[in-house]
């Protein structure tokens, strides 16, 4: 007993920075694309870290503006998928990933689009539902990589593996090796 109390802090913060480097993982792929995006000139009107800097630089107050559509990427979305990874359907990684993806991609494209003042689906922008549909392969990286990078950084610092993992979850006892 006393040894799960003492090993409680290391598993929180392997935790916490597996979450946040799979983030930064799927964040990097999804820049990537972004850039790929606006030297490309698709959907040039279509400018979501720009939105993300308005709206949420509104609320920090304006002091980390540029730093923001990356800490909710990295740190929000890899917390989020860290937290739903065990509930999500399938045992593959990118079956994970992809209904990751498919959840990131319906509150985006209701709630985001709506905040930022572009409408349901961003049909104010003027493209109609390509933003919308355009969102779900940009999200679908980002997942993939995501979930890709979780479940091999989860893998690695729990040697016992992902079926020990679940009963350890289920019956609440520790699994030795």
């Amino acid at each position: 007993m006393r040894r799960d109390r003492a090993e409680w802090p290391v598993r929180l913060l392997r935790s916490l920075a597996t979450a946040v480097v799979a983030g930064l993982s799927g964040l990097a792929v999804h820049s990537a694309l972004m850039l790929a995006k606006d030297v490309l000139r698709i959907l040039p009107g279509f400018q979501p870290y720009e939105d993300f800097q308005r709206l949420l630089g509104g609320w920090a107050g304006g002091q980390l503006n540029s730093l923001l559509p990356y800490l909710t990427g990295a740190m929000i979305w890899g917390f989020l998928y860290a937290r739903l990874h065990d509930h999500m359907p399938g045992r593959r990684f990118w079956v994970k990933g992809l209904s990751f993806a498919l959840l990131a991609r319906s509150v985006m494209a209701t709630g985001f689009f709506l905040l930022a003042g572009h409408g349901l689906f961003g049909l104010r922008l003027g493209y109609g539902l390509w933003p919308a549909l355009f969102m779900f392969p940009m999200l679908g990286a980002f997942s993939l990589v995501l979930s890709f990078t979780h479940t091999r950084l989860r893998a690695a610092i729990h040697p016992c593996g992902e079926r020990e993992i679940a009963r350890e979850n289920e019956t609440g006892k520790r699994i030795k090796p």
